[in-house]
């Protein structure tokens, strides 16, 4: 039986022992770090003789009246997730029960697995775009690794090494945040809400409560932080969730640090180092020249809403997109 569920509906113990059982398994799936980043979210679930056995969570936002499905921030991947044996042709029936709960999702992202599954399903094919990841294998030994690095990349580890950068383990990400409050947030266009950087607070502790992450920073001989980075782990994935630099770190090369030293220190092991690319081309790059491959996820669009809300949507992104194309051209 295919159902949607509000939140107040969800059996959490079944939930997460599905998402748990899944060959998708997904940190962003599980129903404690939904409850972080999207507070009131509400799913589509397949139950067989009362167990969960296949899931659709949905990141519910609200605007002027309107419920629609929105990507969360700090979630990169949700979609299918199901347990053994569960037949993937019925993918399409889970994504119909929520199309008729929703007339708006402005971003859907599917995880990597499901990928196959959805070129199954013809009449969604016009709704979904192409983006990417970049993954790292981890399962060769450290020298192997390193050998797959792009000249640049092994040209700027030598040079953080021979600045006699240190890194180091911190309990707190208050000085991440300021590194990107003062460097970052002033090139992304609209800004940064001050909402996005306490979610960021809470989520680091529900993860560091957990023993999930780890916050690595770079410092001088002096102890002078300069480079930060957030790494998550669950299961088999190593997830760069965070990062931020002050000037000094990027001259450095702080942040090619650390990720080497989240390479060196998991080589040779089942992991699998998520770089969860933004859909940047000099950041991908960047990802790439550590021998990271690009894989594809698929996110989802659709707007069914009425002809007068849909015409102010498009006049707001237009807007969005003028105002955009412009602050490039500066």
């Amino acid at each position: 039986m295919i159902r949607y569920l509000r939140h107040h509906q969800l059996d959490k113990t079944q939930w997460d022992a599905c998402i748990s059982a899944s060959a998708e398994r997904q940190v962003y799936a599980l129903s404690w770090y939904l409850d972080v980043v999207s507070p009131g979210w509400c799913a589509v679930v397949e139950e067989e003789q009362g167990r969960y056995v296949a899931v659709l969570p949905l990141p519910v936002a609200r605007k002027l009246g309107v419920q629609y499905l929105r990507q969360p921030l700090f979630c990169q991947q949700l979609g299918v997730f199901a347990t053994a044996q569960y037949d993937y042709n019925k993918v399409g029936e889970l994504l119909e029960v929520a199309r008729s709960h929703f007339s708006l999702s402005t971003t859907y992202s599917f995880n990597t697995a499901n990928t196959k599954a959805l070129q199954q399903v013809p009449e969604l094919q016009q709704e979904l775009q192409t983006f990417f990841t970049h993954y790292l294998r981890l399962d060769k030994p450290y020298e192997s690794l390193y050998r797959h690095y792009s000249r640049d990349r092994k040209l700027n580890l030598r040079r953080a090494q021979q600045a006699n950068l240190q890194v180091v383990e911190r309990d707190d990400p208050e000085p991440m945040i300021t590194f990107f409050r003062e460097h970052v947030q002033h090139k992304i266009y609209g800004g940064v809400a001050e909402e996005a950087y306490t979610l960021l607070r809470r989520l680091y502790r529900e993860l560091q409560s957990r023993q999930m992450v780890k916050m690595w920073y770079t410092a001088t001989a002096d102890g002078e932080l300069n480079a930060a980075a957030m790494f998550m782990f669950y299961g088999d994935r190593i997830i760069y969730l965070f990062n931020a630099a002050n000037a000094a770190g990027r001259a450095g090369n702080g942040r090619t640090l650390l990720l080497n030293e989240v390479i060196k220190q998991n080589a040779n092991s089942s992991r699998i180092l998520d770089f969860e690319s933004p859909q940047l081309e000099n950041i991908a790059h960047f990802y790439a020249s550590f021998g990271s491959t690009a894989v594809p996820f698929r996110m989802w669009q659709f707007n069914r809403l009425p002809l007068p809300l849909k015409l102010l949507r498009q006049l707001r992104m237009d807007i969005y997109r003028k105002f955009t194309d412009n602050s490039k051209q500066k």
